[in-house]
């Protein structure tokens, strides 16, 4: 009884971590929801207005965390077939910069990139998507996309710094610069991992 009753104090603490939050659980319901609208009701405005309040709660959780990724993820399809290029584009590279250098997110990884690169096609078409594919980390410097304005981003990447005010009444800027710390070693895709992704996604 003793032993069981010990196991059970030791064990406590992974369970209560993989039984997913309430704020998990409504942002799944929500991203569920979403593309139920997307896929069945063919509603991509009710799909991007609800990916949007997911987006919303994850906020809340870790910028790393699978759900948040995966809301951009979705963001990004659903702009896509809006024909919102840029937004698409936008979107789906917050997923990818995100999923860099996560194990979590290691799998879908270059499935990721595969749609970033479908989304610059349009975006983009005449950009040589390739050097992107092979080290998706240079879109941290991407000015069009201005991805360090998306605040999860910030969060992992960038460290802000305040900016001295022009007056006594100036709100308050700041200048978010790159982490070289935050930088994962691997963001990049080898033109194998790539080749190895289209053959199983076709």
């Amino acid at each position: 009884m003793r032993k069981a009753l010990l196991f059970l104090v030791l064990a406590l603490p992974l369970l209560c971590h993989a039984a997913p939050t309430q704020l998990e659980i409504k942002a799944d319901k929500l991203r569920n929801a979403a593309m139920s609208a997307f896929e069945k009701d063919r509603d991509q405005k009710k799909a991007l207005q609800l990916n949007a309040a997911a987006l919303k709660l994850t906020h809340h959780l870790p910028e790393t965390s699978w759900r948040t990724i995966e809301n951009y993820d979705d963001a990004g399809l659903y702009y896509y077939e809006s024909s919102k290029w840029k937004a698409s584009a936008r979107h789906q590279a917050i997923a990818v910069l995100l999923a860099c250098g996560m194990e979590e997110s290691k799998a879908m990884l270059p499935l990721y990139v595969k749609r970033l690169g479908f989304a610059f096609s349009k975006y983009r078409p005449n950009e040589n998507f390739s050097l992107i594919a092979a080290n998706p980390l240079i879109l941290l410097k991407d000015i069009p996309l201005n991805l360090r304005a998306n605040a999860d981003l910030r969060k992992r990447y960038f460290k802000a710094i305040k900016l001295k005010p022009v007056n006594s009444t100036a709100t308050a800027r700041y200048l978010y610069k790159l982490k070289s710390d935050a930088i994962p070693a691997t963001c990049y895709l080898t033109p194998d991992q790539t080749q190895e992704q289209a053959v199983k996604s076709e």
